[in-house]
């Protein structure tokens, strides 16, 4: 394992995003202020391609999708409610607005398109644009079982392939289970303990109590076949809760989730 990059941030980290081409997208929020900014990595090279990038409109902005290396942002209806307005497309390589549109939602994109509707009194008007211009390019009416059918579509072409998300020890085989209790039995454990592995490597985070009401989220990675810890990370120290998912790996890149405000992503053999 080799520590490839890391991104510490001052707020909370809100949203993790990797674009087609490895491009890595992420949303933070300041908390008191709920104002947003947004920062974006080449992740093969870790070079910084922006940071800190704010709208006009600071906090109440969110982003629907990445499709191509454009980003496409909403805003919302009202603050704090969850309903979207706007369709915003911001090209990553150019880091510039390609086009917005004020009158549409943004619903999917699938191939050179993106969907988008419109909301009537009791029913969508749906409406395919290029994803590139934003130009309308067929009025779809409220054909919900074409749109259904073309967001299956959507949905199927996304290559999740190349994610592994860790499992519950509940489903660990005999050798793992021993490789973990020889690292966590002195400890006093609380929740599950969820891991990954990955060629020789066996990758699982755990809680053990401090004190009555708080925990700490630690990280290990053994080698399977010698027992070999090859990876120590305190996620979370003298925390409130039980974090879940704090822990991924996208391709041969090990995600680690630490204290809501870093990030740090460690290369796999």
């Amino acid at each position: 394992m080799k520590k490839h990059f890391a991104y510490n941030s001052s707020h909370q980290i809100w949203r993790i995003l990797i674009s087609e081409s490895d491009k890595l997208i992420l949303e933070t929020r300041d908390m008191d202020s709920k104002e947003v900014y947004f920062h974006c990595f080449d992740l093969s090279s870790g070079e910084q391609i922006f940071k800190n990038y704010q709208f006009e409109e600071k906090s109440w902005i969110g982003i629907e999708a990445v499709h191509k290396d454009i980003i496409y942002f909403h805003k919302y209806v009202k603050p704090d409610m969850p309903g979207h307005k706007e369709v915003i497309a911001f090209d990553i390589n150019s880091q510039r607005i390609l086009w917005t549109n004020e009158d549409l939602v943004f619903y999917f994109p699938y191939e050179d398109k993106v969907f988008c509707f419109k909301q009537g009194f009791e029913e969508r008007f749906f409406y395919c644009l290029n994803y590139q211009t934003g130009e309308i390019t067929e009025d779809l009416g409220s054909n919900y079982t074409l749109v259904n059918s073309l967001k299956g579509k959507s949905e199927a072409a996304k290559d999740w392939s190349v994610y592994i998300y860790p499992q519950n020890i509940n489903t660990v085989d005999g050798n793992i289970l021993k490789l973990i209790n020889n690292q966590t039995s002195s400890s006093d454990i609380a929740g599950n303990i969820e891991f990954i592995t990955y060629n020789d490597l066996l990758l699982f985070n755990y809680h053990n109590v401090v004190n009555e009401k708080k925990y700490n989220n630690n990280f290990t990675a053994v080698n399977i076949d010698s027992g070999e810890i090859v990876l120590k990370e305190l996620l979370n120290a003298g925390a409130a809760s039980l974090y879940t998912d704090s822990f991924f790996i996208y391709k041969n890149f090990l995600f680690l989730l630490k204290e809501k405000n870093e990030v740090i992503i460690f290369k796999l053999g």
